[in-house]
């Protein structure tokens, strides 16, 4: 009887985390969204700690970047380039809203906005650059929850890159030259 009851709590204990790990079924649509909007909050988290560990254990293994100048970038170059970010810059806000859905058979798209601020020195100068985007995410429901597919860079909304002037210890900002390919970029 005893070995009954611990065969049953073992069963209940294995439903129950199979159950966490479960994704919300594609076809309910505001259950993805609340899903997608938790994988958002823990990715932020993690940025915002200056570790993209959340934001790469979402990868799925045939993750793609594609870049604004429509260059696709493989998962590896994508994980080593969050990673020298993270090494680059201190994130001080950040914040990624997802504006829309586009529900595919097998995966979402969202339309994600995503603003920042952060800081970083350039030649022995303190910065702080504003960043505004909005990028198209392709997720897939797996048996171990969200992945992300794909990352498509978007629409520049903004880029401002702040300098602390040393005198003043001011802010004052100075406008980037925008690329024909609608990026600012410092000069």
């Amino acid at each position: 009887m005893r070995s009954l009851v611990l065969a049953f709590l073992l069963i209940l204990i294995v439903a129950s985390v199979a159950r966490s790990f479960a994704v919300t079924d594609i076809n309910n649509h505001a259950a993805v969204q609340k899903d997608l909007q938790h994988e958002y909050r823990e990715i932020e988290r993690g940025f915002r700690a200056d570790d993209p560990t959340p934001w790469i254990e979402r990868l799925s293994p045939g993750f793609e970047l594609i870049l604004f100048s429509g260059q696709h970038q493989s998962r590896q170059w994508a994980v080593d380039y969050v990673r020298n970010n993270a090494k680059t810059f201190h994130i001080v806000k950040l914040s990624m809203l997802i504006q829309g859905l586009e529900f595919g058979k097998a995966d979402v798209t969202a339309i994600v906005e995503q603003k920042s601020e952060r800081t970083l020195t350039e030649n022995g100068k303190p910065h702080r650059l504003d960043v505004g985007a909005l990028q198209r995410e392709t997720w897939e429901p797996t048996a171990n929850g969200w992945r992300l597919k794909r990352v498509q860079e978007w629409k520049v909304l903004y880029v401002h890159n702040t300098v602390i002037d040393d005198k003043s210890r001011s802010w004052y900002q100075r406008r980037l030259p925008v690329l024909e390919s609608g990026v600012r970029r410092a000069v």
